[in-house]
């Protein structure tokens, strides 16, 4: 049995995902199932009362909190306040043939001082959720082609149509390239929103191993 793992999550940099325990839940991206508690970012405005924004980057780990928390301010000294807010979030995390993963770095913008909200997802309202994965007989066959072992990191957007497109798979070795291409363009989604419409939703990351079978 060929062995292979790959991973959806919203993201734009690399990370190794991390099992956790098995589950019969279907593939899914992480998905925020709480408000941020923004009583840290009311402090940081009342404490430096300046106007800006910070880009926050982090993981949601395979137990639903956030992790490996990054941000880049306008204030740095903002950016204390943000990391405390990230720290509420509750998610499901990503599933990926029956198992919890970490997810790939996500992205998301906090902007603050007043007359802001305190939190805004620059990217949409609501995510794209994975309907149909990569079809494990279309990696078995680019093993089995290409007769390497290998690994991808695919990029690509999930347009309103809920298909794939952009997709840049770079994939070692690059005879990968193509047919995980191919493999990524079969997937289907329920679009990501925004303002309660179908959106084009870049930024999406998939890790494909290709790991030849043992023995």
């Amino acid at each position: 049995m060929l062995k292979w793992m790959c991973l959806v999550a919203a993201a734009t940099a690399l990370a190794t995902p991390a099992f956790a325990q098995k589950t019969d839940l279907p593939d899914r991206p992480a998905k925020q199932i709480n408000q941020f508690d923004v009583t840290a970012m009311k402090e940081g405005n009342a404490t430096l009362k300046v106007n800006g924004s910070c880009t926050a980057q982090f993981i949601v780990s395979a137990e639903g909190k956030a992790k490996d928390i990054t941000t880049d301010c306008t204030h740095p000294e903002m950016g204390a306040f943000v990391a405390r807010t990230i720290e509420t979030g509750v998610w499901e995390p990503e599933v990926f043939d029956h198992e919890f993963f970490d997810s790939f770095p996500m992205r998301q913008i906090f902007n603050y001082g007043t007359g802001v909200g305190g939190v805004v997802d620059a990217r949409g309202e609501k995510s794209p959720i994975m309907k149909t994965g990569v079809e494990p007989k279309d990696i078995s066959r680019a093993i089995n082609q290409i007769d390497q072992e290998g690994v991808c990191e695919v990029r690509y957007t999930v347009g309103a149509d809920g298909s794939p497109k952009d997709i840049q798979p770079n994939c070692t070795p690059e005879a990968y390239n193509q047919k995980i291409a191919d493999a990524i363009a079969k997937m289907e989604f329920t679009p990501g929103q925004k303002g309660g419409a179908p959106t084009d939703w870049p930024g999406m990351s998939m890790p494909v191993k290709l790991t030849k079978p043992k023995g």
